[in-house]
């Protein structure tokens, strides 16, 4: 049974990650729990006012918490909680996950600009960094049909069999095709040998048949490189495996700032290597 945690400021794209989270708890099935963080300059901000001015406000999202939840439960029928904490937004989220054995987190994005930061939002990439928990980010313009075709980019390391692994388990349910591709510069070029090694290997290993396999190049930067399999092939979802000093992390670091219009639109899991 899979357990969910949805972050809720009750924006109109943190709503839309919730409907989506939904949607694929209904097929496999467990149970939600919506968090609401009240930062600490808005509990300060309240502080310096009447004290019952925080309390308003607390109980005011926690109705509206709990109206959510029972729309949820009505509407998908599994079992929504609720969780209202006050803190550093960047690191409650996942901090609570961890600490909670949560399966994933799901994130609502803006899903507009230009940048992956903007894209995807400082908070979420800080929720990235900080959590073991995998991540799964949802653009306001995405809703959730099933995953026909999930993209894996790998750089064909040994953690990714167990990625994989999950991977699988967490898709069965819709029989989706993945297609694991390995993106490179043609000076980086994996040889033939030992991509057929590694395919041979992880296919014994996973014993899932929806699986095709893929070496490319591109002259352009890997992350670019990635989007362009990713469109070509009509991705529902981009899967990432979060190392440091890994090429993946670019996709999501703060550095980056060039143009990723799949992000804007479509969803993108993110699994830490000691998830």
């Amino acid at each position: 049974m899979d357990k969910f945690l949805c972050p809720i400021d009750f924006s109109t794209y943190s709503l839309n990650a919730l409907e989506y989270a939904a949607r694929i708890l209904q097929v496999r099935k467990g149970s939600m729990t919506l968090i609401h963080i009240f930062s600490e300059k808005e509990f300060l901000h309240a502080l310096d006012g009447e004290k019952s001015d925080f309390n308003d406000l607390k109980d005011h999202a926690k109705e509206k918490l709990y109206n959510l939840a029972d729309e949820i439960e009505k509407e998908y029928g599994f079992e929504c909680d609720v969780v209202l904490s006050i803190g550093d937004v960047n690191n409650s989220i996942s901090k609570y996950a961890n600490e909670n054995d949560y399966d994933l987190i799901v994130m609502g994005t803006q899903g507009n600009g230009y940048s992956r930061r903007t894209i995807i939002g400082s908070r979420t990439i800080r929720t990235v960094e900080n959590s073991v928990t995998p991540v799964l980010t949802v653009p306001l313009e995405a809703e959730f049909k099933g995953w026909n075709s999930v993209v894996y980019a790998s750089d064909y390391s040994e953690k990714d069999k167990i990625i994989m692994q999950k991977l699988v388990s967490f898709i069965y349910s819709f029989r989706s095709r993945i297609r694991f591709v390995h993106v490179s510069h043609s000076k980086n070029k994996m040889n033939e040998k030992s991509y057929q090694e590694f395919k041979e290997e992880l296919s014994s290993f996973l014993g899932y048949e929806k699986i095709s396999y893929y070496l490319k190049e591109y002259k352009k930067d890997i992350s670019s490189g990635i989007e362009e399999f990713v469109l070509e092939q009509n991705g529902d979802l981009l899967v990432l495996l979060k190392r440091k000093r890994n090429f993946l992390e670019k996709l999501i670091g703060n550095s980056v700032s060039t143009e990723v219009s799949y992000l804007s639109t479509h969803p993108l899991l993110i699994y830490h290597e000691k998830s």
